[in-house]
């Protein structure tokens, strides 16, 4: 902890040196599972003045395919990419355009390269445990590859790239990436485990740093590729880090300046009330799927959806006041919290809808709503009925809903597919469906596809 402390402070003076107009900071599988999580992210506040962020398995495959993407042509076919972290190894299918199934497995190599002894010189029974551990976590990625089908497989993490160059084995583009195949794989664990981490620097070549775990990520590699039938896996030379530069860059290029300068103080609103900003995150990602989706239903503005947008980053910030009543609270706090790039009218917008997120809907009695146009007044009743559904889809703060398609005619049905089970979901967004239906009309119903 310690360490890791020290190395991000230095990291962040030296950015701060070179005037970096924004610090980026993630951690992934071992500060989620870790127990002294909250000392870990409190010191390093402390000690370099950021705050870390930890994000979900799922969005950590998000970041790393989004990388991928962009570093690889995926020739319009399904592919699994697959990342070898410390804690855990993360899979995610999709094309160009989407992600289909993205899972997180406790198969990091320095996980298992404690847990079975593969530091050093590996015995047989060693690997072996090891190997079966891996399959057993294997199950449910194994049918959901066979089920969706893949086209390819594209490794990333430097653990691929360590055994992708002792293979010795080149594309046709190999400054891009290199290949890893199925059979040479097998032999070469086999020679990792039979040498002493020293060995592995001097002889063959490894990295210091990663020499006690390589024999783990080899095994692991192993197993995946023989469990999911993989004969070839390209290596990709670009992983979370670039996937997460890419993200930022890409909403740089779609905003003009007054949207980011908007964008930013919206998140520094949500950063100083301490929400459970993944929630709102993904609430707001629903909320603006069920808008673009339904723009025939409510005629509204193309203006309005960044608004809905912002809404939906803010709605629970008035928990930071009290838990009780929060939505009532949140509106004052977005009323008079200055935020720069709007004008009063979008902020009033921006305060109502999330006012109405939950609890009463808007009523003439509220005096909140005296100070809107009538116009102002019927578009806050359209987004607050759609974020009031998106809320509700992610009722648990789990993300179990991972996407949600409308279709209308006549009814509205939302299509909804969900990762996990959501039960709490679907009840809780049948509920709050009742205000969309009265607005627009129309009945609604919900179905898990």
């Amino acid at each position: 902890m310690e360490r890791a402390v020290n190395a991000i402070a230095h990291m962040v003076e030296v950015a701060r040196g070179w005037l970096v107009e924004e610090i980026i900071a993630v951690a992934t599988s071992a500060v989620r599972e870790a127990p002294n999580r909250r000392e870990f992210l409190r010191r390093v506040k402390d000690a370099a003045g950021i705050k870390v962020r930890v994000i979900s398995g799922e969005e950590e495959a998000d970041y790393i395919f989004r990388a991928v993407r962009s570093a690889i042509d995926l020739d319009g076919g399904n592919a699994l990419c697959v990342d070898i972290g410390g804690g855990s190894v993360e899979f995610i299918i999709g094309t160009t355009a989407e992600i289909y199934f993205t899972a997180s497995e406790p198969l990091g190599s320095l996980r298992l390269a404690q847990r079975f002894r593969l530091q050093d010189v590996a015995s047989p029974a060693d690997i072996g445990a090891c190997r079966r551990f891996a399959e057993d976590h294997l199950r449910r990625v194994r049918k959901r590859v066979r089920k969706i089908g893949v086209s390819q497989c594209i490794g990333t993490s430097g653990t691929i790239q360590a055994l992708a160059n002792r293979t010795g084995l080149s594309d046709a583009t190999p400054s891009v990436a290199r290949t890893v195949e199925r059979e040479m794989l097998a032999g070469l664990l086999e020679e990792l485990a039979g040498t002493s981490a020293r060995d592995r620097v001097d002889r063959l070549g490894i990295e210091e740093r990663r020499a006690t775990t390589i024999v783990a990520g080899a095994a692991v590699l192993a197993t995946i590729m023989d469990t999911l039938q993989i004969q070839t896996l390209l290596a990709c030379p670009v992983a979370i880090r670039e996937g997460i530069i890419e993200s930022q860059a890409a909403v740089r290029r779609s905003s003009g300046r007054a949207q980011s300068l908007r964008r930013s103080s919206v998140a520094i609103l949500a950063d100083r009330s301490d929400c459970d900003q993944r929630h709102s995150r993904h609430v707001a990602r629903l909320a603006t799927i069920i808008f673009d989706q339904t723009t025939r239903l409510h005629a509204l503005p193309p203006d309005r959806r960044e608004l809905l947008e912002h809404a939906a980053l803010l709605h629970e910030v008035g928990m930071n006041v009290s838990d009780r009543g929060y939505h009532k609270h949140t509106y004052y706090l977005i009323r008079h919290a200055a935020l720069h790039g709007f004008t009063e009218s979008q902020i009033m917008v921006v305060a109502n809808v999330a006012r109405y997120h939950r609890k009463s809907e808007p009523d003439d009695d509220h005096q909140n709503l005296a100070e809107l146009a009538a116009a102002e007044r019927g578009d806050v009743e359209k987004l607050a009925a759609i974020l009031r559904i998106a809320e509700a889809l992610d009722r648990s703060h789990r993300q179990a809903v991972r996407d949600v398609a409308v279709r209308y005619n006549g009814e509205v049905r939302f299509l909804v597919s969900a990762r996990a089970s959501a039960s709490i979901e679907i009840e809780a967004a049948t509920k709050q469906a009742r205000y969309f239906s009265r607005l627009f009309e129309r009945k609604l119903r919900f179905l898990i596809v």
